[in-house]
């Protein structure tokens, strides 16, 4: 049993509130919203939560309060449902100040590391919605966990880039990739795991700058023009070129250009090393 203490983050399936267990344990729950009125929002929101629970379950994410697991048997440290979110001091990664270089290599390696886990099962798991409001930090910044699955989805076939598609894209608008938003080489909404390396990318771009991709734009639904016309942002001056590589490498604007989370734990700004002189040429191919 366990009573809820505050309010910590709302979505669209329901709500997370830090909660206290009879035992005295302090954590984070995750509560689902059911139908409140008879009509035609029942059946479609329970579709939704049976969706949103099938998914759960696909991905190995508990669905009750009383679970404490993490994906599948040996995940990665950085990877967790919210009902994992325990005792530990955690912070959300919405940062609005720049972080150092060191931080944004620990914290992007570890992130690599996840995606590499969830875009190598079998069939492979996509989490459409990466960005930092869905990253979390232990208190003393040695940690991140990538959090929240509920709009996670499995690719039927591991090459598929259309098993996943729908009608119209899910996710945080500032952080979807060009192909979900029509400004790509296709104009159907097609998730994979190109889409969530884009969306990683975007997440580096928040963590150098302090602000979301795009966030000076007083109109959000002009972003997909934006996308079209130069691509991802670029990031602020100052940094070294190993960072500016590694973040055009996540977020070319077409998808085959990207790399996957296997060979950018390989780069050299997460190895440490420094780029090649005939490597620097893609310093500037960030939008292409």
């Amino acid at each position: 049993r366990w009573d809820a203490v505050r309010l910590i983050g709302r979505g669209g399936f329901g709500e997370v509130h830090e909660v206290r267990t009879d035992t005295g344990v302090t954590c984070a729950a995750k509560t689902l919203r059911l139908p409140v009125q008879l009509g035609d929002e029942l059946p479609s929101r329970s579709t939704e939560l049976s969706r949103a629970r099938e998914t759960c379950a696909d991905c190995g994410i508990p669905t009750s309060s009383g679970s404490c697991t993490s994906l599948g048997r040996s995940p990665p440290q950085s990877l967790c449902s919210w009902s994992c979110w325990t005792a530990e001091a955690w912070r959300g990664l919405s940062t609005t100040t720049p972080l150092d270089e060191l931080t944004i290599r620990e914290f992007s390696q570890q992130i690599c590391r996840a995606l590499l886990y969830l875009h190598s099962r079998q069939p492979p798991v996509i989490h459409r919605d990466i960005n930092c409001s869905n990253i979390i930090v232990r208190a003393d910044n040695t940690r991140i966990k990538l959090i929240d699955f509920g709009l996670s989805i499995k690719l039927e076939q591991s090459v598929s880039h259309i098993s996943a598609s729908t009608q119209s894209p899910k996710g945080t608008l500032n952080f979807m990739a060009p192909e979900l938003l029509g400004a790509g080489e296709s104009d159907s909404v097609q998730y994979s795991r190109e889409s969530d390396i884009w969306a990683f990318g975007c997440s580096v771009f928040q963590m150098t700058s302090g602000a979301r991709p795009f966030s000076k734009c007083s109109n959000p639904w002009a972003v997909p023009e934006l996308l079209k016309k130069s691509g991802a942002p670029a990031l602020p001056d100052g940094r070294s070129a190993e960072l500016r590589d590694f973040y055009s490498r996540c977020t070319a604007k077409d998808r085959r250009r990207r790399r996957s989370a296997q060979e950018l734990l390989g780069h050299e700004f997460l190895t440490g090393g420094k780029l090649k002189t005939r490597l620097l040429s893609s310093l500037f191919g960030a939008g292409n």
